[in-house]
């Protein structure tokens, strides 16, 4: 019963470590998001990702968090054996050189895209829980870690288009490895019977920059921009949305549909899903050019366009502007227009979680925050 008691408060524990990174990890009342750590953590290996933090730690240092946390020492080995174990399932981060450093991982976007190619009907059960009862709003009230980027198909000629919203222009231009993995989602809804509605089996659609994460755990492979190019054309033919890291660096490409996607199908349940999203255009309908076809309705995957009494209903607090509506327009009733504001993402994912976890803290904590961090210690 005792070891019951303190496995218990070990795995709270870690549940409060994680819930301090710039994307959190709070408790439910239902205590589901520790049947998903212990999914993800043995005990053993809990007691190791509780003396990681948001920034990379070199195995000397994690093990002298470790000696103070619990009051005895583990062997550098088997500590490596650990950490190691941790990344290859998808549970933790690791840098791509040796000598190795480590660090925790957000449960989204990290372990649970981590562990593509490794899911579960069970999983998948929990996370689904978990977004419902609470990590939906821990991951949409902040800065978004994606963007919508709109389809080149649906942008006018005299529109000047910035490289971060141009995915096309960005592919083109990267020195980075590009790789390609099956989508998390589309293929965890197919565990739980739900195939995709817009692709099928056809999930290989997740494109990633640079080596580590996927390709040193085998769940992905290295394609070449014709091919990258190519995947964004079958995005725009089937109507997916762009979803691009949120740093001027991208880190990934995101393809999303509205049926499997946990960002967009958890947004649809908001009144406005549009404020949660970062994008610099939407949609117009001219009403007097529509033809009531009806093709943009099964095009939206945000639902913001509705049949009403045989003529289009548009709702403008649900648009994200991905135009995927415009490029199947044949009356060019539907029109992409760009914001008066622009939106301009952080240089890389470094700064964007900064800035994340900057909005999440009032400005003492964050300035104590970064400190730590300077200094080597966990958040």
């Amino acid at each position: 019963m005792d070891f019951i008691i303190h496995e218990d408060k070990l795995y709270r524990e870690l549940q409060i470590h994680l819930d301090k990174l710039p994307i959190g990890y709070p408790a439910t009342e239902s205590g589901v998001e520790i049947d998903i750590l212990r999914y993800f953590f043995n005990v053993e290996e809990a007691k190791a990702a509780l003396c990681l933090g948001l920034t990379m730690s070199p195995l000397w240092r994690i093990k002298r968090r470790y000696k103070k946390k619990f009051g005895h020492t583990i062997s550098s080995e088997l500590l490596a054996r650990v950490l190691d174990n941790l990344y290859i399932k998808g549970s933790i981060r690791r840098s791509n050189k040796l000598p190795y450093k480590y660090a925790n991982a957000f449960l989204a976007i990290g372990m649970f895209e981590f562990h593509v190619d490794d899911l579960t009907p069970q999983l998948m059960t929990l996370m689904h829980r978990y977004f419902d009862e609470g990590f939906k709003d821990e991951f949409f009230r902040s800065i978004p870690q994606l963007r919508t980027s709109p389809h080149m198909k649906a942008i006018v000629p005299e529109h000047r288009i910035d490289t971060y919203d141009n995915m096309r222009e960005y592919v083109k231009r990267t020195k980075e490895i590009i790789g390609v993995a099956n989508c998390v989602c589309k293929q965890g809804e197919a565990i739980l019977g739900e195939k995709c509605k817009v692709v099928g089996d056809d999930i290989e659609l997740c494109i990633f920059f640079g080596e580590g994460n996927y390709l040193e755990r085998n769940r992905g492979r290295i394609i070449t921009k014709d091919e990258c190019l190519a995947i964004l054309d079958k995005a725009e033919e089937k109507g997916l949305v762009i979803q691009p890291g949120n740093s001027l660096q991208a880190f990934c490409i995101c393809l999303c549909c509205g049926c499997c996607c946990g960002v967009l199908a958890s947004a649809k349940k908001f009144e406005k899903p549009a404020e949660l999203f970062a994008t610099n255009y939407y949609a117009e309908i001219d009403k007097d050019k529509c033809t009531g076809c009806g093709l943009c309705i099964k095009r939206c995957q945000m639902e913001a366009i509705t049949m009403v009494d045989k003529h289009i209903e548009f709702k403008p607090e649900r648009c994200i502007g991905c135009g995927l509506c415009v490029t199947r327009c044949a009356k060019k009733a539907a029109s992409l227009k760009r914001k008066n504001k622009k939106t301009k993402p952080p240089v890389n994912i470094e700064l964007l979680y900064m800035s994340i976890l900057m909005r999440k803290m009032d400005k003492k904590n964050f300035i104590i925050s970064v400190l730590k961090l300077m200094l080597g210690m966990r958040l």
